[in-house]
């Protein structure tokens, strides 16, 4: 299966670092060099890591990356560049919507087509608390750290990157160290109504909870009459989703925060296979979804996805009767549309 285009690429990664500025582009991600505030310049190499159904015949719970570097020979060996700045080398899952991160300098030296694998239950994991560290991993140069990482916190994955690099830490004591700089689930009794804007700081929030507002869910599905908004499903099969993840530090249990969907469409929703603008349009990645067509893991688009693109969703009562409730709703979902 081919990869995703180095445009798509690219894309994801521009949406999950807004405050980024182009230092070094060649047309490809493999690697592009980019500048971020607070942070000076930082060279990425970004794949598309992908199920892994190669004729071997890996197990089924674990997806890959193929790495090849422009320019390198069939059958020759490929380095990447580590020199004068923080590396990160990082998969993009079109399935999971997040991205996974190996170590760079554990892999600089490789031979031509290197596979880098992933589990997916880290990819799993990803998208309830938004960063996933996985167990220690066996390579040729050391024990290697991996991660999944939503587009919400890369900004913040970078940074610790460059942090532990610093400190030169490996093995066990860089895992803990990414273990400790998790993004943290906030409540609402810790932060006051926020500000919402795509490129609004992510700082974390030292919080230790999960639970959220018991009150949310109700709030959320009275606003839409127990409905789901996309496919006004109702049989109770409808859920209070939230549209800023509970792992953003912008995330509250407030009725503009949530949609109510059915749990199809809110897994959906969480993947970011299908998208709502800040309109409440629903909109899909044409290249996210035809890699999952060409996966042939798309069954079932043409009756629970296709009738509903460029359609808006039902709208909650307060839209346009609560100015303000409307602008956090609709900046919410901005928010989540860029990515």
């Amino acid at each position: 299966m081919p990869p995703l285009s180095d445009h798509r690429l690219r894309s994801a990664l521009l949406s999950a670092l807004p405050t980024a500025t182009i230092v070094t582009d060649a047309g490809h991600t493999k690697p592009i060099i980019l500048a971020l505030p607070d942070f000076g310049p930082v060279r990425i190499y970004l794949w598309t890591t992908t199920p892994d159904e190669s004729a071997r015949g890996r197990p089924e719970d674990e997806h890959k990356a193929q790495i090849i570097l422009p320019g390198t020979a069939r059958g020759s060996r490929q380095r990447l560049n580590l020199e004068g700045m923080p590396t990160a080398l990082l998969g993009y899952s079109p399935l999971f919507g997040v991205f996974t991160v190996w170590d760079a300098n554990l892999h600089f030296d490789s031979a031509y087509s290197k596979n880098l694998q992933f589990k997916e239950n880290l990819l799993e994991t990803c998208l309830l608390t938004g960063w996933a560290v996985g167990d220690l991993r066996r390579t040729d140069n050391g024990p290697e750290v991996r991660l999944a990482v939503h587009p919400l916190h890369l900004p913040h994955y970078l940074a610790m990157m460059k942090e532990a690099d610093a400190k030169n830490l490996r093995g066990e004591a860089r895992r803990d160290f990414f273990i400790s700089k998790s993004p943290q689930v906030i409540t609402e009794d810790e932060q006051p109504l926020p500000v919402i804007t795509p490129a609004a700081p992510r700082n974390r929030i030292a919080s230790t909870r999960l639970s959220r507002s018991a009150s949310f869910r109700s709030s959320v599905l009275a606003q839409y009459d127990q409905t789901c908004a996309v496919c006004e499903v109702q049989l109770r099969i409808v859920e209070g989703a939230h549209i800023i993840p509970v792992h953003d530090q912008r995330c509250r249990d407030e009725v503009w925060n949530g949609v109510c969907l059915c749990r199809n469409h809110h897994r959906l929703f969480d993947l970011r296979i299908i998208r709502l603008d800040s309109s409440g349009i629903v909109r899909v990645q044409d290249d996210d979804i035809s890699y999952l067509r060409g996966l042939g893991i798309l069954g079932g688009f043409e009756s629970v996805i296709e009738p509903h693109i460029g359609q808006s969703i039902r709208l909650p009562k307060f839209f346009k009767k609560d100015v303000s409730l409307t602008s956090l709703f609709q900046n919410a979902l901005a928010t989540i549309a860029s990515l």
